[in-house]
């Protein structure tokens, strides 16, 4: 069961995160959208790549590629559930890509571009966060009943080999050499 708390404790935390990238990213969109002739297009650019690099990318490694598959395994029932899951994703990905386009036309500075771009990330936003909320309320407490001790362990292992893969491609997380000799001190 330790494996168990430690894969449900990752989704936690990468959620909580997640739900912070979202948070920002809509309290900017939702504050400049009254003034949309002070949108920063590039701003909004940069924290989308944020976002979807670590929510999107998350969500296909751990929830979709590991979790959903381990949980519909074990409760065939869940299907309605899985479905709901996939068409918020698919939903989600068709969302981002009409923010990518609002995004190219709002770079040309014009004021009602910008407010659909505003409109746009909100509801890409929206569905982020109600694709968590299934996760968080329907997917992690059907996955604690109906997964065995064997697959949460090899879940597990599917998340520490992803969460190293992780740091060893990321500059930040990989361990900094300096006057101190061979130290692990991960660079914040």
């Amino acid at each position: 069961m330790l494996t168990a708390t430690y894969v449900l404790l990752t989704l936690s935390i990468e959620q909580k995160k997640e739900r912070h990238f979202i948070s920002r990213l809509l309290q900017y969109v939702q504050s400049i959208a009254r003034r949309p002739q002070e949108i920063d297009p590039v701003f909004i650019e940069s924290q989308l790549k944020q976002l979807t690099s670590f929510a999107e990318a998350r969500h296909q490694r751990k929830v979709e590629a590991c979790l959903m598959p381990a949980v519909h395994a074990a409760e065939p029932n869940c299907t309605p559930l899985i479905n709901d899951l996939e068409s918020l994703s698919q939903r989600g990905s068709a969302m981002l890509n009409a923010v990518y386009r609002c995004l190219r036309r709002a770079m040309r500075r014009s004021a009602s571009q910008g407010k659909f771009l505003c409109k746009t990330v909100d509801l890409y936003c929206q569905n982020l966060l109600k694709r968590l909320d299934k996760e968080e309320q329907e997917l992690l407490p059907l996955a604690q009943k109906v997964i065995s001790s064997e697959e949460w362990f090899e879940i597990g292992s599917k998340f520490l080999e992803q969460d190293g893969d992780d740091a060893a491609s990321r500059p930040e997380l990989r361990p900094r050499q300096g006057a101190m000799g061979q130290g692990a001190v991960p660079a914040l």
